[in-house]
């Protein structure tokens, strides 16, 4: 084999490592883009759940003030009904 053939098939080997090299950066960038967009779409659902979560939250709150009311009024109710049926 000649130096010439040897150079080659060196230039070769040197092109299939660098090609290789390439083609594990293209896809650990997809991979990466891929994972940047999946924790994009996780921020968005986290802050879509927040803002349900508040909403569930106040509406707990107006249900209880809610309920808090009706025990008022069905005590008040039963206490004047005693108090005729008293008479």
């Amino acid at each position: 084999m000649s130096k010439l053939d040897s150079a080659t098939e060196r230039f070769k080997a040197a092109l299939d490592k660098l090609e290789a090299g390439l083609h594990r950066q293209l896809v650990r960038a997809q991979a990466a883009g891929r994972l940047e967009e999946e924790v994009n779409t996780l921020k968005e659902d986290r802050a879509m759940l927040a803002e349900e979560l508040d909403q569930l939250k106040s509406d707990a709150r107006r249900m209880n003030e809610l309920n808090e009311r009706a025990s008022e009024t069905i005590a008040n109710t039963i206490e004047g009904i005693r108090e005729v049926l008293a008479e």
